[in-house]
């Protein structure tokens, strides 16, 4: 079955688009919904878990139907405890589960949580590992379905505080060095910031790069330093003269500069320049610039209550009706509608 996610016939030609999938939603993908299953012991990690299920519940706003369905489970259905003292009431048990209406199943442990053989869960994962579901396991969660592995196949990233007594209990339980890691239909994390990085890989693998980088483009707010907005949305490697240029765009947006400009700034060519933008950002330095003009103009709107003859004037726009033009030519709507559509303003 395929479901046509399509919404709008946008027209981002750089990286920029990634970080406005949710707006855009231009995204298509087969298979329909994903159901996920959070199994949650006592004294889970909920730094661990809500890292998880942010990237899943954020990737559903970057498409018109939500692409993941999530639920929670614990060993009686009633509230479990996590590592924050903060009680969670669950959506079901761990004995009510249908496996044939799930497709991946996720145990997140922590690091209190006490490490005791759960024949219930290893009973579940065995079952689901015959009907290829996938496999998670947050902090230390593998521990308490080992004994449905085959123990020489599968590899998992394990919190460090729960390694030794995971190898005294299995001692051919095969512990990577990595923070996270998937292997095979088996994936898994150490701790809250690696449950992300997992979570993004997982996403990339059922449904592409392309929401990946969106997801991506909205969480990795906190990160431990200044990200310029091709690296925010995706992009590895970048030259350090063509992040000068981008530093200079995106300081100079309310009163946009001549490319020429560019050339002088870093001693290039224009030509040079416009090679520089092709092959790392897959566009031109004028559509670049135009992009982040526009980009700032969509959180002016949602965000402020300006007009939108401010918004143009602060995007570097000589009129409202050129900024409406140049907008509705990328985003595939008109500001006003994307105002009203996003809400955010209230």
């Amino acid at each position: 079955m395929s479901n046509n996610y399509a919404r709008r016939n946008s027209r981002f030609s750089s990286p920029i688009k990634h970080s406005n999938r949710r707006f855009t939603k231009d995204l298509e993908f087969e298979g329909g919904q994903r159901r996920v299953v959070f199994f949650l012991v006592e004294n889970f990690s909920m730094a661990s878990f809500t890292s998880a299920i942010d990237v899943l519940v954020t990737a559903n706003l970057l498409t018109i139907e939500p692409i993941f369905k999530t639920v929670t489970a614990s060993s009686d259905g009633g509230v479990v405890s996590s590592d924050l003292g903060i009680d969670i009431s669950v959506d079901t048990c761990f004995s009510e589960i249908d496996l044939d209406r799930n497709d991946i199943i996720v145990v997140c442990g922590g690091l209190r949580a006490p490490l005791i053989k759960c024949k219930l869960i290893n009973k579940l994962v065995k079952s689901a590992i015959s009907k290829g579901l996938w496999i998670g396991s947050l902090w230390n969660g593998a521990f308490f379905f080992c004994d449905a592995l085959d123990l020489d196949q599968q590899e998992f990233s394990i919190h460090p505080d729960s390694r030794e007594i995971i190898k005294e209990y299995y001692p051919n339980f095969r512990i990577s060095k990595e923070s996270n890691i998937i292997d095979g239909k088996f994936f898994s994390s150490v701790g809250s910031n690696s449950s992300i990085r997992v979570m993004l890989n997982l996403i990339e693998i059922l449904f592409g790069i392309d929401i990946k980088r969106g997801v991506n483009g909205i969480l990795i707010g906190d990160n431990n330093r200044p990200l310029n907005s091709a690296e925010i949305n995706g992009v590895g490697f970048i030259p350090e003269k063509l992040k000068n240029i981008i530093e200079l765009m995106e300081n100079n947006l309310e009163e946009p500069l001549p490319i020429e400009d560019f050339s002088i700034y870093t001693s290039l060519s224009r030509r040079q320049v416009e090679r520089l933008f092709s092959r790392y950002l897959n566009t031109s330095p004028s559509r670049y610039y135009l992009e982040l003009r526009l980009n700032k103009g969509r959180e002016l709107l949602l965000k402020t209550n300006y007009s939108v003859g401010d918004v143009s004037v602060a995007c570097g726009f000589l009129t409202a009706t050129h900024f409406s033009h140049s907008f509705k030519m990328v985003f595939g709507a008109s500001p006003t509608s994307v105002r009203f559509e996003g809400k955010e303003i209230h």
